[in-house]
This record gives structure tokens, C-alpha cells and sequence, in this order.
């Protein structure tokens, strides 16, 4: 489902620039400063490049969970590899990594569908300007949140593996 979220998101946003870019100006403000005010401008057309990050972006993180599934060693968490989480584990472990790479493709793509309607948005204004702190809230605090949620589910994981061993580390 949170897949299916994404691409929608991905989707929108290709629409909204097909619908908005014969509406838009010349030029439109491509760059803001830290105050959110534009201070680069270009061709409506570089619309399409935030869509090719975006859609980059989201096939990222929907193939990492694919990834750890054809080859574990490949995918990290801190100083673990999924493969070296026991067979029973590495699936809970895929199923939450799943998880976490569609929250985390679902806030990239709010912050991609945000700053699109905002330049948009901005175009249109006879002083170009966005909300300078929402967007960078949105995606470094998302992703934050989202990291440190599912590495402690991850590290929980961990140490119920461990707390399972033999002090001795003899297997039974």
C-alpha cells in the first residue's frame, strides 16, 4: 500500500506539471535562498528534472527492500547485514525494511510534491517566494523520525537474537 502511495504521489505530479507548465511564464523561479525569496530562474521545462528526482528517488526506495531480498549482504543497518540476521529473523526484518523504505519514499515524495506546487505557486507572485522551514522540516524530520523508529525496531530485533545465545556461544 505505501508503495502504491508513492507512486499516486509520482503520478500527481507529472500531472500537475503537464497542467501547469502552459500557464506558466517565460521563466519561473528554479532556486530560493535561505529566506525563501527566488534568486534563480529557468525554463518551466526544469520542472521535469524535480519529476526525474522524484521518480529516482521513489524507485530507490522501493527496490532497497527488493535488494535485501535477492542479496542480504548487500543491505546495511549501521554495523549489521541483513545477512547476518538468522533465516526466521531476516524476514521480519525484510517485511519492516519494506516498511521503512515506503514512509521513506512517501516523505521524499510529499517533499517533491510540495516544492512543485510551490514553484508553481511562486511563478504566479509578483515576488517569488516558499515557505522557507516546512519543507526542509519535512524531509529531514521525517526522515529522522522514520530512521530512528525502525533502527530501534531493528536493534530490538538484534538483541533478541543475541539474547537467545549461549553465553558460551555453544550451540545447543
Amino acid at each position: 500500500m505505501l508503495q502504491l502511495i508513492s507512486l499516486v504521489m509520482v503520478i500527481y505530479s507529472y500531472f500537475l506539471i503537464q497542467s501547469s507548465i502552459p500557464k506558466l511564464p517565460r521563466l519561473i523561479p528554479t532556486h530560493f535562498n535561505a529566506a525563501g525569496v527566488a534568486n534563480g530562474w529557468g525554463s518551466p521545462d526544469t520542472l521535469w528534472i524535480l519529476l526525474g528526482a522524484q521518480a529516482l528517488t521513489t524507485v530507490v526506495f522501493l527496490a532497497v527492500p527488493y535488494l535485501g531480498q535477492r542479496n542480504p549482504g548487500a543491505v546495511h543497518f549501521g554495523s549489521r547485514r541483513l545477512s547476518s540476521f538468522p533465516p526466521a529473523q531476516r524476514a521480519r526484518v525484510v517485511s519492516m525494511l519494506n516498511d521503512m523504505a515506503g514512509y521513506m519514499s512517501i516523505v521524499m515524495n510529499l517533499f517533491f510534491v510540495f516544492m512543485l506546487l510551490e514553484i508553481v505557486r511562486a511563478a504566479a507572485q509578483p515576488i517569488p517566494h516558499i515557505h522557507p522551514v516546512f519543507p526542509l522540516v519535512l524531509m529531514v524530520g521525517g526522515t529522522i523520525a522514520i530512521l530512528f523508529y525502525y533502527f530501534g525496531q531493528f536493534r530490538r530485533i538484534a538483541k533478541g537474537e543475541s539474547d537467545k545465545e549461549d553465553p558460551n556461544n555453544i550451540t545447543t
